[in-house]
């Protein structure tokens, strides 16, 4: 399918596979989608690459990570990283309107042949086809045609802030900026019976505000004499600020033309610098308007279908939306007097340039797709990227494309003179393909069981997030591959149980990304410890650092929290280096704050069969400028002490010698291990039975903690 892709700040349109339906989403024929040109504009960097990558590395957050991972990897594993990052591509859109063609299970009140327009950034991409999750979906009603259907995001965008001014009729309401979300603003206001006083610095966009019904237009300049004249002096009930601008001028105008205990909303991205004495002596009511409304931002709303009760939230965003079509549909809000244009697909860049280069008439544009009803049966959910992979014994497909894919596992597979990449497979097209080219992949998919059923894979390598590792992997041992699951193997005992009896029924070998074993640095600790028996102490600890609110990772859902996620790592490494199974487990997490907090800041004791003790101490709670991790062992006399994984102190202890050098992790001994393997080369060091052993022993540790 053809879909729209920024790349290095520029617009490009791209074949890549369409995507898959999911559980709980439909796959949408698109027939138009909207270009914003103030929303979007945010996707096209000025300056082409040169400005895109300034862009980034003024972010203070980007410069932070750099210095870490400086610190970690080194220069050159820290250029490869920014490159990755920086010429990521970006899928714009986030407004569109087709066909059903194909409902994934769990879809209520939507089948096949159905009329929707859809919303959502990463949902309702630029592309032929986009897979939305159903609560990001509304029903197209009779009499709405899909190109007016397309303005659904943006008109749930304009109703919500009318929502939160609380209209009354008759009121005078003035909204400042007349931009597409103005526009739309102002007619849904005009509609709820109120005065509408449109403001904007463009006499265009005052003209077309005039011809869509709007009382009164001004300048910005006028502002205050129209107010005063059209409100008997009294001042305005309510200001919708729709505008863009950096400053806060258009926030004070506001405050200024707004009556005693009146309302402002803010719509737009403006400067919020707030004068105290309007605010104070008016007593106003300032509130910043949420997008689509409530739900927006809610992976359990938007994601997951988890709908918010009728009766408590009566104005949800997937409710918004329907109400914004009902309006075209009455005749209420007039849509296609904005559009400045439509262009076909192939011609977006085009339509990008016009809306964003700031041309004054310019408001909206619509990109078609033609005609959704002339492709209503599913499409196929791959695509050639070349017409056969690089020589190698074993044939691997990697499922996901993430971050972590592509800084490790597709690289270390690409460098394997016995592996021949032959997929990629990720949940959006523009991140298989992107992968598959870079790694010389025969073909990039979107459905991995269609990956499953090609002959020449005789491996799977799963680096998805985690609570689809146990459905992968079980699909994959059923088509008779082999499995790579980054860690960990499950995010439940039973999901563990069941992968390692499928793998011994199916004859099949099943490793987990318990990488840190290969690295050099714990091979000679594991040798040491062999020729020094007897009670060892390991001691543990990882200053992991807070994720952002909302993280995946700390999801119950997707991520199970971190302790399962990513403690594991360090849970099967002691287990490794004491030779020997944990006899009891316990645990003790920080304070009683937030459940987040609490789980995942983690003080572990584990005694192993042998008499050994191992401590493990999982923090959120430092800082970056200290290590990551740090291990000390304990055993013979003396001591061993891993610093971040860059270098091996010995206290008391004759070892081998290691330079300190770059991070050494082990990810591409470990994977080389698993290819070989196959190849009947090796032995395979990591099981599933040890993957089972570590979620049993994380899942023990959080219960004794809870408890």
């Amino acid at each position: 399918m053809k879909q729209v892709l920024v790349k290095r700040g520029q617009v490009r349109v791209e074949e890549v596979p369409p995507p898959s339906a999911a559980a709980g989403m439909a796959l949408v024929r698109v027939s138009h989608s909207l270009i914003s040109s103030g929303t979007e504009s945010g996707f096209v960097s000025d300056g082409g690459t040169a400005g895109f990558v300034l862009k980034k590395a003024r972010d203070p957050l980007n410069v932070e990570k750099v210095k870490r991972k400086l610190a970690s990897v080194g220069i050159k594993g820290t250029l490869e990283i920014i490159q990755n990052k920086l010429f990521q591509f970006q899928a714009p859109g986030y407004s569109t309107a087709g066909v059903i063609v194909e409902c994934g299970a769990s879809v209520p009140g939507f089948c096949a042949g159905d009329r929707v327009a859809c919303a959502g950034v990463g949902f309702a991409s630029h592309a032929e086809y986009n897979a939305v999750p159903h609560n990001l979906l509304t029903p197209v009603p009779d009499g709405v045609e899909l190109d007016e259907a397309a303005f659904v995001a943006l008109g749930a965008i304009a109703m919500q802030g009318v929502r939160q001014a609380q209209l009354t009729l008759g009121e005078t309401v003035v909204v400042s900026g007349l931009g597409l979300v103005g526009q739309l603003a102002a007619q849904i206001a005009r509609a709820s019976g109120c005065r509408v006083i449109g403001c904007d610095p463009v006499p265009e966009k005052r003209a077309l505000a005039e011809s869509l019904g709007i009382e009164a237009v001004c300048d910005p300049g006028e502002l205050d004499d129209t107010v005063q004249a059209w409100t008997a002096g009294y001042g305005a009930d309510a200001v919708l600020i729709c505008a863009a601008s950096k400053g806060s001028e258009v926030t004070a105008q506001a405050l200024e033309v707004c009556r005693r205990k009146g309302r402002v909303v803010v719509v737009g991205a403006v400067g919020l610098q707030l004068p105290r004495e309007p605010m104070y002596l008016k007593e106003i009511d300032f509130r910043l308007s949420c997008s689509y409304g409530p739900g927006r931002y809610d992976t359990g709303y938007e994601e997951r279908g988890v709908d918010y009760p009728y009766g408590y939230v009566r104005w949800t965003e997937g409710r918004n939306m329907a109400e914004f079509l009902r309006l075209i549909a009455d005749g209420k809000v007039r849509v296609r007097p904005l559009v400045s244009m439509t262009k076909p697909v192939d011609e977006a860049a085009e339509a990008y340039a016009a809306v964003t280069e700031g041309r004054a008439e310019l408001i909206a544009a619509l990109l078609s797709y033609g005609d959704p009803a002339a492709h209503a049966q599913p499409p196929k959910r791959t695509l050639a990227i070349r017409t056969q992979a690089p020589k190698g014994d074993v044939g691997v497909a990697v499922l996901g494309a993430g971050g972590f894919a592509n800084a490790y596992h597709l690289p270390n597979l690409k460098a394997h003179a016995k592996a021949r990449i032959e997929a990629v497979v990720a949940r959006t097209g523009g991140s298989a393909k992107q992968a598959a080219e870079k790694f010389g992949a025969r073909y990039c998919a979107t459905d991995y069981r269609e990956v499953l059923d090609d002959p020449a894979i005789d491996a799977v390598i799963i680096a998805t997030r985690h609570h689809l590792h146990a459905e992968m992997a079980l699909a994959a041992l059923d088509a008779g591959k082999h499995v790579f699951v980054e860690k960990p193997l499950a995010l439940t005992v039973a999901d563990c149980e069941a992968i390692v009896q499928r793998a011994e029924a199916a004859g099949k070998l099943v490793t987990v990304g318990f990488n840190r074993r290969f690295s050099k640095l714990a091979e000679i600790v594991e040798e040491t410890l062999r020729k020094h028996p007897g009670a060892a102490t390991i001691h543990y600890r990882c200053n992991a650092g807070a994720l952002p609110t909302g993280h995946w990772a700390q999801d119950p859902v997707e991520g199970g929290g971190r302790i399962l996620g990513e403690a594991v790592h360090f849970i099967d490494l002691c287990r490794w280096w004491h030779g020997a199974e944990a006899a009891s487990v316990s645990a003790e997490r920080l304070g009683a704050g937030g459940a987040a907090i609490a789980d995942d800041n983690l003080a572990i004791a584990m005694r192993m069969g042998n008499g050994a003790l191992a401590n493990i101490v999982y923090t959120t709670t430092g800082h970056t400028a200290l290590g990551k991790e740090r291990v000390e062992i304990f055993a013979g006399g003396g001591v061993l002490v891993i610093d971040d994984w860059r270098a091996l102190e010995a206290h008391g202890l004759q070892v081998k010698q290691v330079p300190r050098g770059r991070e050494d992790k082990g990810q591409a001994a470990l994977m080389a291990n698993f290819i070989d393997a196959i190849a009947g080369q090796a032995e395979l060091r990591i099981t599933a039975e040890d993957g089972l052993r570590a979620t049993q022993l994380a899942i023990e540790a959080l219960q004794a903690a809870a408890r």
